[in-house]
């Protein structure tokens, strides 16, 4: 599993020449150096490094760390990988800077993978009319191997990102069909006429729902922050995509 350290430049050059740190100033402080995995990297920016433009973002793979690297609760009591040792730069497996842009830090897919929506994202969504019938496209790419937090009762379990999200549509059709969602249309992938070549999606699916209220009524409810664990470790990226009511017709545009 990969998980992420930002580090400021200053600190990744010390790194970079010594070979092995102890972390941050607060990694030194707790003793620990902590870590982030790639649903929890982008809130971690936003907490400890708002408005930061000198960071790097080291990418890690938990086998080469070995027994030091534990998983405890912290933030909001999830899991996060903590490393009881020194980080050291032979078991970095990239890096690269963590731009700055329009008031985000900007992760790249492969950190964020784009399961699930940025605190920005989410935001946006809280302050457009939430009264108006939506629907949702939904475009998921699925793991090979599902991936379960440490500590799961299914994380050691060699799931396949398919049966992991299979669990996931099992565990909420209760809770979409509470909040009297249902899903509009299903379709198969086939292939990309226009756009990116390497995009292939395991599900395409459009979700509607009577009001924004709703879908945030799912998304909260208890049950389901409970089963999204089963997405999160099917899921490799996604898109949702939020519409709103629109005329038809005869016509393109």
């Amino acid at each position: 599993m990969l998980i992420y350290k930002i580090l400021r430049s200053a600190e990744w050059e010390k790194l970079v020449a010594a070979g092995e740190t102890p972390g941050a100033p607060v990694d030194v402080e707790d003793g620990f150096v902590h870590f982030s995995t790639a649903d929890q990297a982008a809130e971690t920016a936003a907490k400890h490094f708002a408005g930061a433009r000198d960071l790097m973002l080291l990418t890690l793979d938990t086998q080469s760390l070995g027994p030091a690297l534990r998983w405890e609760p912290s933030r909001g009591g999830a899991l996060f990988p903590h490393l009881y040792g020194p980080l050291r730069l032979e078991n970095v497996a990239a890096f690269e800077p963590l731009p700055w842009i329009d008031g985000v830090h900007v992760f790249p897919e492969k950190a964020t993978g784009h399961i699930d929506p940025t605190r920005a994202q989410f935001d946006v969504f809280k302050k457009l009319d939430r009264d108006e019938p939506l629907e949702m496209l939904n475009l998921v790419a699925l793991r090979d191997t599902a991936m379960y937090p440490a500590g799961h009762s299914l994380a050691d379990q060699g799931l396949s990102g398919a049966e992991a999200y299979s669990n996931y549509g099992a565990e909420t059709a209760p809770i979409l069909k509470k909040v009297k969602g249902s899903i509009l249309w299903r379709g198969k992938f086939r292939t990309t006429l226009i756009g990116p070549q390497d995009e292939h999606w395991d599900h395409i699916f459009i979700a509607r729902y009577p009001s924004a209220h709703a879908f945030l009524q799912m998304v909260t409810d208890p049950d389901y922050r409970t089963a999204v664990v089963h997405r999160q470790a099917a899921v490799r990226t996604s898109r949702l995509i939020r519409t709103g009511p629109s005329e038809t017709g005869d016509t393109f545009g």
